[in-house]
This record gives structure tokens, C-alpha cells and sequence, in this order.
């Protein structure tokens, strides 16, 4: 389980996604892989966060099974009306976020958001 300080870390990673996707940022949990939320998100959705850690399970199993790599560092599902849902991952947690790309540069959010938020996430959850 989460200790205190890396419970802060890990609201700080809501906090830098708040600040640098702003309008973009439609909602964001931070969960475990049991899908039980660990701090509280921005327009946090815990039900899409249980059905998240679900399909992250499954696509887990599914690429093992099929003898392909596993999963890196995150996965993303491209929605409806310009929505990216992008699930981070590390062994113990994950963090969802739902973007809406029409309000942040794509060109932004892989070359410079993202890997600085991986970065941030693999932090905290290894604050001791």
C-alpha cells in the first residue's frame, strides 16, 4: 500500500496534469491495480477507473498469451469527439487520464507531456 509521502507524489502527478494540460485535461485518477482509486483525481470517475484496471488486466493477459512483448509504459484509446483516454502504468498503480485533444497539441502531449509525466509517476511511486 501507499505510504503517506507517496501519496503526496502522487497527488502532485494530478497537480502537474491539471497545470500543464488545463482545459485539455477533462478528468484524471490515480488507481491501483485492483481498480480502488489512491488519491483524489480531477473529475475523477471511479467507475471508469475499476473498468480501466479491468481492461488493463485483460490486455495484459491477452499479450502474454499471444506471445507478443508486454505492456510498456502506457497504453491509449482513441474516442469519439476528439477524446484520448491514456492510462499510465507502473507494477502497482495506474493513472488515467482523459484528454480532450481539440484543447492541447498532440505534438505536445507526446514529445514533451508524456514522457514528462511517466517520469513524475515512476517518482512517486517509488517515494519511500
Amino acid at each position: 500500500m501507499a505510504t503517506g509521502r507517496t501519496l503526496e507524489a502522487l497527488r502532485e502527478c494530478i497537480l502537474f496534469a491539471k497545470e500543464e494540460l488545463g482545459e485539455g485535461l477533462i478528468s484524471s485518477d490515480i488507481y491501483s491495480d485492483d481498480g480502488l482509486p489512491v488519491v483524489e483525481g480531477h473529475n475523477g470517475n471511479p467507475k471508469a477507473a475499476a473498468l480501466f484496471a479491468n481492461i488493463t488486466d485483460y490486455i495484459r493477459k491477452a499479450v502474454v498469451s499471444s506471445n507478443f512483448p508486454n505492456l510498456g509504459d502506457y497504453y491509449m484509446v482513441n474516442l469519439e469527439d476528439d477524446r484520448l483516454v491514456i492510462v499510465l502504468l507502473t507494477p502497482q498503480f495506474q493513472w488515467k487520464m482523459l484528454i480532450d485533444h481539440r484543447k492541447i497539441k498532440l505534438g505536445y502531449l507526446f514529445s514533451i507531456f508524456f514522457p514528462e509525466a511517466i517520469k513524475r509517476f515512476k517518482e512517486a511511486v517509488n517515494v519511500v
